[in-house]
């Protein structure tokens, strides 16, 4: 590790780091991520925090092997489900998820020294240990950084910024796109990269490597770079460890390395000439609470990341799969302003004293923290005050969403918290655990041994070594089968060999009792569309939902982004059928009353209960208490029960209302169904007997003396008749006008003055159909 750039700056580091933070920015392939941890602990026990596990491992036995000591003992590292360090290890490389981990167990206090290296990535994860740990103050902190605005961190922080200077060759840049302003695009995508990569071998001697955007590209291209007379490499999160091998030594043979972003920074890749930049990444997003993936143009720095991986050792070759001056933007967004904040939330709710308590280097998105904290007070993880509760500290450390987490927590008994720990298990795995057959003959094999048409079932049998009629993905199984155990050990369950069965209708109804939100049901005109009040979702083709089924658990989600969010679709991917029956047994959905009726001399409503929009039962009732109350208003002001009662009630606070215009009196009146609701709970109505007791004189409405309305009646009728013509009146008292609206009648001719009342004081217009005309 000698005559790297970063070591124009270790005398300066090593005084600064004595008295003050440090923040180093340095450019890929500086030396940054090897030589600092260990001038760094000439001053006390190291943890370095990297973002990206094959980079927390490849750096560590690199630093080990070059000490010359075993890996754990002066150099180590740990990781979800390995570890290789004991106390006296000098540096230890982790994942953040250990790192949070480890700040929630004792607050890092076997370290002196705390290293968050490759932060301009901006993983919310990073972010937070960071906040975490100017809070807690307790640490010397270096931060690394290859293309982050490292003022604002510098004042952030109040640290001293450190730069080493990058000594790069020349590297020359060449575009194939159709113009210059020609954005990243998959299409044909496996076509344009080998033809680069064709273009490329006869331009250089050296290892050429691709960016692509994830896993299935490199295996597209990966695959269809086999005609080529060069070692082909893969290198993306959870490769293999022979494909981590080969990319990160030298090989007798031109390599043609296909590789996600993890290689743009964090590994440092020999003997690198060329680059081919697809331009594309997977990136997260926000969309409905939820993060999902999706499929993005590069940002500007991470171009410029791209090309200086060719130009680290020798002259070298930058081929940009699209136009010269494409619109990119200048950075990516940091996670935090992209991402469901609900597991940070939680951890600061753990760790410190609260989300609001900590202050981040761009304030979280108050919408996102508000539906975070909103969705952890649902399932008693925090408290009202933000603070974790011992429900929250018991969930926290395990390494799964904290839903799922939840969920197993909820189950009523050993046998369904086993099934939902397996369930766990499979969708915490990044990768796909299983595929279904399309042999007709293994099809009918699988649904044979689980009749269910449930991928629950699937997925636990998959785990539990049940099933043969599937395609198993070996590594991803053995990562499930590792989480399955220890969730089975932290909440002191039976080993998975040990597994204890289960009831299937039992499970789903625990889970849909635990989380009412998983329960989708089909919408009506809408095929094949499934919704649960907030989002909808479509069956995904690997799900073993059948056309029939109406109603479904849904576990997991992946968003597919359309053109707009009307060609969104979102599908559900791991799902159970679920009876209707068990919506109106767990009481989901709304009720709503309908038209009261008098049947046979007794009250009955109609009682609906409907979930997302789509009716699901209907039932007859007899009404008591306010149900009963609003039911006698409807049948009285219908003229179905107190004949005549609801009429009077009608035109008196009509003729009350009038009253009080044509005298200019300001007085608030209620509503008929008002009056009457008011009138019947001042009676003590509660039981339909109670109605025997009353006479219908004793809800009519007197706001008025009897012979106020009287002689006000009679000037003022609300109808008046002209042999077959007749005509409805309404007053503007305000605006001293009267109009009539035709209501039946074959009369043409107008009304005449002299065939109606007085009115004085009021002109009078006559209304037939749009058609207005004075009456003089």
């Amino acid at each position: 590790m000698t005559h790297l750039p970063i070591e124009a700056i270790k005398l300066e580091f090593l005084n600064t780091i004595a008295h003050s933070d440090v923040i180093v920015s340095a450019a890929t392939g500086s030396g940054k991520s090897t030589c600092l941890p260990l001038w760094a602990s000439q001053s006390g026990r190291v943890l370095v925090i990297e973002p990206r596990r094959i980079a927390c491992t490849s750096l560590a036995e690199y630093l080990a092997q070059q000490s010359a000591q075993p890996i754990g003992d002066k150099i180590g590292y740990a990781i979800r489900f390995e570890s290789h360090c004991n106390e006296e290890t000098e540096v230890v490389f982790v994942t953040p998820g250990v790192a949070l981990r480890w700040f929630f167990e004792d607050k890092l206090s076997e370290f002196n020294i705390v290293m968050l290296d490759e932060f301009h990535e901006r993983r919310w994860d990073m972010d937070l240990l960071l906040a975490m740990l100017k809070q807690h103050d307790q640490h010397r902190l270096i931060v690394t950084s290859a293309t982050l605005n490292t003022a604002q961190l510098a004042a952030y922080l109040n640290a001293k910024i450190l730069q080493s200077e990058d000594s790069m060759y020349p590297v020359d840049e060449q575009f194939i796109a159709s113009n210059s302003r020609a954005m990243p695009s998959k299409d044909q995508l496996a076509e344009r990269v080998i033809n680069a990569c064709q273009q490329a071998i006869l331009k250089t001697s050296g290892d050429i490597l691709i960016f692509l955007p994830g896993k299935a590209e490199i295996q597209a291209c990966a695959s269809a770079a086999k005609k080529l007379n060069t070692l082909v490499v893969s290198l993306y999160g959870g490769c293999s460890a022979q494909q981590q091998e080969l990319a990160l030594s030298v090989q007798s043979q031109q390599r043609l390395i296909f590789a996600t972003n993890v290689a743009e920074t964090s590994l440092t890749i020999p003997n690198i000439s060329c680059v081919i930049d697809s331009g594309l990444e997977r990136r997260t997003h926000l969309r409905g609470e939820k993060t999902v993936l999706g499929l993005d143009a590069i940002s500007i720095d991470s171009a410029k990341q791209r090309l200086g991986r060719a130009g680290r050792t020798q002259d070298g070759l930058c081929i940009r799969l699209y136009g010269q001056h494409a619109p990119l933007i200048t950075s990516t967004p940091p996670e935090v302003l992209r991402e469901n904040l609900t597991e940070l939330v939680l951890a600061a709710s753990c760790s410190s004293q609260g989300i609001d308590s900590l202050k981040f280097i761009e304030a979280l998105p108050l919408k996102s923290k508000q539906a975070s904290v909103a969705i952890l007070t649902s399932v008693g993880a925090i408290d009202q005050q933000g603070k974790s509760t011992d429900l929250g500290r018991r969930l926290y450390p395990l390494p799964i969403d904290i839903e799922l987490a939840y969920l197993i927590n909820s189950m009523p008994n050993s046998s369904l918290k086993q099934a939902m720990v397996d369930i766990a298990a499979l969708l915490s795995v990044p990768a796909r655990v299983y595929q279904l057959p399309k042999q007709q003959e293994l099809i009918e094999s699988l649904n044979q041994q689980l009749p269910n048409a449930c991928d629950l079932e699937l997925a636990i049998g998959v785990i539990r070594g049940k099933v043969i009629d599937v395609f198993i993905e070996p590594q991803a199984l053995s990562e499930a089968i590792q989480f399955s155990e220890l969730l089975r050990s932290s909440f002191d369950l039976p080993e998975l060999k040990y597994a204890a069965s289960f009831r299937h209708s039992d499970l789903v109804e625990a889970i849909a009792y635990a989380k009412p939100t998983s329960v989708y049901i089909k919408r009506q005109n809408r095929r094949g569309a499934f919704g649960n009040g907030s989002i909808e979702v479509v069956p995904a083709k690997d799900s073993r939902i059948n056309t029939q089924c109406n109603a479904m658990l849904v576990l997991d989600t992946y968003a597919l982004a359309g053109k707009g969010t009307k060609q969104a679709v979102t599908l559900a991917m791991l799902n159970a059928p679920l009876p209707i029956s068990l919506i109106c047994k767990l009481n989901l959905g709304e009720h709503t009353l309908s038209k009261a009726e008098l049947i046979d001399g007794v009250i009955i409503i109609n009682s609906i209960l409907s979930y997302c929009g789509v009716q699901i039962s209907e039932k007859k009732l007899i009404p008591q208490g306010e149900v009963l109350l609003r039911a006698c208003c409807e049948l009285i002001l219908s003229d179905n029960l107190f004949i005549s009662v609801g009429k009077q009630v009608k035109e008196s606070i009509i003729y009350h209302s009038l009253y009080n215009q044509a005298n200019n009196i300001v007085e608030e009146l209620p509503t008929p169904e008002t009056h009457l609701y008011c009138t019947l709970k001042s009676l003590g109505v509660e039981k339909q007997q109670d109605l025997e007791l009353i006479e219908a004189t004793d809800l009519i409405y007197q706001g008025l003396e009897d012979w106020v309305v009287s002689a006000f009646i009679e000037k003022h009728p609300l109808t008046v008749q002209l042999n077959d013509l007749v005509l409805d009146v309404e007053y503007h008292f305000n605006a001293k006008r009267v109009t009539l609206h035709h209501r039946h009648g074959k009369r043409k001719d107008l009304p005449r003055r002299w065939e109606l009342p007085s009115w004085l004081g009021l002109s009078i217009k006559y209304k037939k159909a749009s058609k207005i005309v004075n009456i003089n």
